[in-house]
């Protein structure tokens, strides 16, 4: 283990998980291992699609002992009674939790407050989450009630530049807006569920910086909030803006545009991300490193796989394991296994 002396390291906040010999512990921001007590998920152990993104938010974060998900506190100290099917992420101060194969939601101090009776929910964001009833979504509030009534046939997700992943997360506004299906066709309502943008298109992302990520017939653009074309349908696919940055995909390359469309990075990459805190994560040749804004590499692809550097550090995976790496790349916790 390769850790940085106090003098050298940069403060810290954060919680980082790591896995060691078999088993999750915790990589304090003073440079001490917590103690490892923690199984992974589903018996098995992947840290980009288990931990870290179910890692500390808001002093809390979801870990699996035995067969139930509970949560720990920034110590590391089991603060919430590991009794659920599945857990997920504080947001807005609720997490959702899953109970006898319904979602509900609890608060931080373990308690629930929105009883578990949907068929699927997502994370609360600007103060409503998505849950779903009777195979239809609709968005309820902090109190369980429905603000907008269950009637969409699918809910948008954040394509990428959200710190949870796109799969994971239903109904996730943004910019006040969010994308829903009604039928085949997709559009945007706003938290009062009164379409702003109707369904016309095959596909539609959240709001990053200004603008969404639409599909049209094959081809993805960018739309404004007064459903203006910012970017003309032209590209394979699309990610979420950040940074003043969007990954697009053409002629089966990533590269990178600007809110103009102009490429600031042209399509070379086997695949690419959003940008976090300056920098954005692209696979080259098979393997990922890291851009900046100009396009220029800042880490040289030399990873099997990599995270996003939302909290300062990135997550990074070699033949030997697990670690994490600051902006210069360095190892702040080398990889093990």
């Amino acid at each position: 283990m390769a850790v940085r002396t106090k003098a050298e390291r940069p403060k810290r906040q954060v919680l980082l998980p790591i896995v060691k010999n078999g088993r999750i512990g915790f990589f304090g921001s003073e440079g001490e291992e917590l103690p490892s007590q923690f199984t992974g998920l589903n018996g098995s152990f992947r840290i980009f699609q288990t931990v870290t993104l179910r890692s500390l938010r808001e002093g809390f974060a979801p870990v699996k002992v035995g067969e139930q998900w509970g949560y720990i506190d920034e110590h590391g100290k089991l603060a919430i009674e590991p009794e659920f099917e599945q857990a997920g992420a504080f947001t807005e101060g609720l997490a959702p939790v899953l109970v006898k194969g319904k979602w509900g939601y609890i608060n931080t101090a373990g308690s629930v407050v929105i009883v578990p009776e949907f068929e699927g929910v997502g994370p609360f964001s600007e103060g409503l989450a998505a849950a779903r009833e009777e195979q239809k979504w609709g968005f309820i509030d902090k109190h369980g009630a429905f603000s907008i009534r269950p009637q969409f046939d699918d809910v948008a997700g954040s394509r990428w530049i959200a710190p949870v992943h796109p799969e994971r997360v239903h109904g996730h506004f943004s910019e006040g807006l969010c994308g829903v299906r009604v039928g085949e066709k997709w559009g945007y309502v706003d938290k009062e569920g009164k379409f702003k943008i109707n369904p016309k298109f095959e596909r539609a992302a959240s709001f990053f910086e200004g603008v969404g990520a639409v599909r049209v017939g094959d081809r993805w653009g960018f739309i404004d909030k007064n459903d203006d074309f910012a970017v003309n349908p032209q590209f394979e696919d699309a990610g979420g803006y950040g940074d003043g940055l969007a990954p697009v995909k053409s002629g089966g390359k990533w590269g990178y545009i600007d809110k103009g469309g102009t490429y600031v990075a042209y399509p070379q990459f086997d695949d690419a991300d959003s940008f976090f805190g300056g920098m954005a994560a692209v696979k080259f040749e098979g393997r990922w490193g890291f851009i900046g804004t100009d396009g220029k590499y800042v880490i040289t692809p030399k990873y099997d796989e990599v995270g996003n550097f939302e909290t300062g550090t990135a997550l990074v995976r070699t033949h030997e394991g697990w670690g994490y790496i600051d902006k210069e790349g360095d190892y702040l916790w080398s990889p093990t296994q």
